[in-house]
């Protein structure tokens, strides 16, 4: 099996590269059937490993170079919790693949785009197979490199080309801690295989504390990729990409990456203690993030903050303690996130690009599949019966109730059950009243647009009715716990908060105008629209501290300092110089005089000595 763990890897890398030579010198649209013909091999391939992975991991590691005694491994380790993650990122990349065929029909290099994409989906592969932290660097840095890239797509827009720079900045500021913590663990614990760390671990051979910085540098690098308090801004700016980009990092890629490398180290992480503090950055982020979409208007974003919001969810189950409810939540979240940006890039692409929901209206008229689609992906994000993401929110909510700490379980709860309300809010401004003159435009998706949308949507069902099965197949037996009472009322807060949606966005029974108008009101809008203007903070922050103050006194010292030395020496030769050249006078008799003074000097130093 590990002939085809390695070749599953390089086929997104071979295809990628195929998919750029044949868009470029042949017909520019035969790109797409090499990526689509990779992605289908992909998955094939991916179904086959787990398939037939058996009871045994898949191991095999060798030396990467040598300096001296020092040795630096690579390999894989393939389980099934690697196998879960692949299966999302190439079923899902395949079927984002198929959608682009139209959503990207303008686009006048789809080979560039589809070499990026194909390496993205190859990173992500690699990333979840390698056996180490070493490995998962490289391929960590790889999807940085490819969201880079696939953000700023549409380079010549001012507004891509920055938020794919910020993309990249603000993730790589999270990746210097997480090389921190490869290091000090290289350095401290003479390993940086996963499996060893979690053996260490668990026979306690090395202290709490070493393994609390090591989680902590390593969970930085975890917040960055997956846009948690505070490196969360890059996620909303991101949405100037395509939004077949946006659905491939917010569902199968990028983001789940922080997500999957804390449960990959769960053992290291709650021997160290560290797991709190994932609980409470995911509480947080949650709250914040839900807030942010309550109020946002571009369809894109309030999507964003929503997996920013459920990214939060999958942390605050595995700090609580609950692998398997974080992983279940990372699934079902996959499945319809993807729905709901394909269908938001269905919605956007239909109506000549139009971003704003509060443009638009109406759309159920004249896109009736599509809003059919979105609304069951808006079932499942609310965590609504039978869809996947009622089954697997609700886990992480009774899994926090049983943590005990009411700070995590109110901002969890809180955040989880305000999903209902901009779900419909989103649901209910795009498709219901009266449609606006883009509105009156649209027209229903493209059949190959429509696909991959009905095949999520079955799945949102699908992967409800197999929970049991799915948990069973990566962690065998789990107990989930159930308390009845919270149940009940987290289905009776969810109504509530439906029913005043409705009223507001619906039957249009009341403005939110006057309250908007109000300075309070206002100001808490801005303030949430904001994203509680962390973004301002890190900016202020750079350009007062960093860049007014530390930036400047390295520059002092750099001009002053580092240049003035070098300068000081040009200075210092061109004095001598000056003074050397004036004994050269042409007199025999100087320079005997010269030569005999200084062979005095010489040997009366030597005498000394």
């Amino acid at each position: 099996m590990e002939f085809w763990v390695y070749s599953l890897i390089g086929i997104f890398f071979l295809g990628s590269i195929l998919a750029f030579i044949v868009g470029k010198f042949t017909q520019k649209w035969n790109s797409f059937w090499v990526a689509v013909i990779t992605g289908a091999i992909g998955f094939v391939t991916s179904c086959y490993i787990a398939l037939n992975i058996g009871n045994s991991p898949i191991a095999h590691e060798f030396e990467w170079f040598r300096f001296g005694n020092f040795s630096i491994p690579l390999g894989i380790y393939v389980d099934t919790l690697s196998i879960l993650m692949v299966l999302i990122a190439t079923g899902i990349g395949f079927l984002d693949i198929v959608f682009s065929k139209g959503y990207m029909e303008e686009d006048e290099s789809p080979h560039r785009y589809y070499f990026e994409k194909l390496f993205f989906i190859g990173s992500m592969v690699g990333l979840v197979f390698v056996s180490n932290l070493i490995g998962l660097y490289i391929f960590w840095e790889g999807v940085g490199l490819c969201s880079y890239l696939l953000i700023g797509y549409w380079y010549w827009k001012k507004n891509a080309a920055e938020a794919a720079l910020k993309a990249f900045v603000m993730t790589r500021f999270g990746d210097v801690f997480m090389l921190a913590g490869i290091i000090v663990s290289l350095v401290f614990l003479g390993t940086v295989n996963f499996q060893e760390l979690n053996a260490l671990s668990v026979i306690g051979a090395f202290s709490a504390k070493l393994g609390f910085i090591i989680s902590i540098l390593i969970f930085i690098g975890a917040i960055g990729k997956s846009a948690q308090f505070p490196l969360f801004p890059w996620l909303l700016d991101a949405m100037e990409g395509p939004t077949t980009v946006s659905a491939l990092i917010h569902a199968a890629t990028m983001v789940n990456a922080g997500v999957y490398l804390v449960a990959r180290m769960f053992p290291f992480f709650d021997y160290s203690n560290a797991l709190i503090i994932v609980a409470f950055v995911g509480a947080i982020s949650a709250f914040i993030a839900a807030t942010g979409a309550l109020v946002h208007k571009e369809i894109k974003k309030v999507l964003a903050f929503s997996t920013m919001e459920h990214l939060a969810l999958m942390f605050v189950a595995l700090g609580v303690g609950s692998v398997a409810a974080g992983i279940f939540h990372l699934t079902s979240h996959a499945i319809f996130k993807a729905l709901l940006f394909l269908a938001a890039g269905a919605v956007i692409h239909m109506t000549h690009h139009t971003k704003d929901a509060f443009k638009l209206g109406g759309l159920y008229k004249y896109m009736p599949q599509t809003a059919f689609l979105f609304l069951i992906g808006i079932l499942a994000l609310s965590g609504i019966p039978p869809f996947n993401g009622f089954f697997s929110k609700d886990w992480i909510l009774t899994e926090s109730y049983r943590f005990g700490n009411p700070v995590i379980f109110g901002l969890t709860f809180v955040s989880a059950v305000l999903a209902v309300a901009y779900g419909f809010r989103l649901w209910f401004v795009l498709f219901t009243g009266n449609p606006s003159e883009r509105s009156k435009h649209a027209k229903e998706a493209y059949p190959v647009m429509l696909f991959p949308l009905y095949v999520l949507a079955a799945f949102t069902l699908i992967t409800a009715f197999f929970k049991e099965k799915i948990i069973y197949f990566i962690f065998e037996e789990v107990h989930e716990p159930f308390y009845m009472n919270l149940f009940m009322i987290t289905m009776v807060v969810m109504f509530i908060l439906f029913s005043i949606i409705y009223l507001i966005y619906y039957k249009k029974k009341f403005s939110t105008e006057k309250f908007l108008a109000h300075p309070i009101g206002s100001a808490v809008n801005f303030f949430f629209y904001k994203g509680w203007l962390i973004d301002d903070a890190i900016k202020w922050t750079c350009k007062n501290i960093f860049y007014g103050s530390i930036a400047k006194a390295i520059e002092w010292i750099d001009t002053n300092v580092i240049d003035g030395a070098v300068n000081g020496t040009a200075k210092f030769a061109l004095v001598c110089w000056e003074k050397g050249r004036k004994i050269q006078t042409g007199n025999l008799i100087h320079y005997l005089t010269y030569f005999v003074a200084g062979l005095i000097v010489l040997s009366l130093i030597i005498l000394a000595i």
